[in-house]
């Protein structure tokens, strides 16, 4: 990456067990748009989050979708311990002139700075259920224990 530390992470939590996240990576938009029908996301990705933080190598998960699914894996880079190569597959670049098409995503950054930016949007989400109407639609799809869980982790690791 030409600026390693050019990227964002957005999670929206849709109505009635649907998510859509985006990725920004040098200037390229890429779309998930994972399915809470098999498992939770959110729970998967913070759980797998987790144990990077805790120092292990690696780790691998998928969002479903319906059709198809986002296979990610994470490895840390062990000549720089403090980045991680991210893969996902099946991403869609929402923010080009060609047609869209499936591909893998792959990029390198700061375990701490996509912690942050996944910290940053699981709160967002917290704070939004605290609404009726947003959260109607959504009773049951944040877990709450496990972003708690994830964020003690962000905190031990990076205070």
């Amino acid at each position: 990456m030409r600026y390693p530390d050019d990227i964002d992470f957005f999670y929206f939590l849709e109505n009635h067990g649907w998510s859509t996240c985006l990725i920004f990576v040098e200037g390229k938009v890429y779309e998930m748009g994972p399915t809470h029908i098999f498992e939770n996301p959110i729970e998967v990705l913070l759980n797998s989050m987790i144990e990077l933080l805790e120092g292990a190598n690696e780790t691998e998960f998928m969002w479903h979708d319906e059709p198809g699914e986002y296979k990610w894996s994470i490895k840390r880079n062990q000549e720089q311990q403090h980045k991680i190569l991210v893969s996902i597959t099946e991403c869609t670049q929402v923010n080009t002139f060609e047609k869209p098409k499936l591909e893998t995503l792959n990029f390198e950054v700061k375990l701490k700075l996509l912690s942050i930016c996944i910290l940053r949007q699981m709160e967002k989400i917290r704070d939004l259920m605290s609404e009726k109407s947003f959260k109607e639609h959504r009773e049951g799809e944040f877990p709450y224990n496990t972003f708690k869980e994830y964020k003690l982790a962000h905190e031990r690791t990076y205070s």
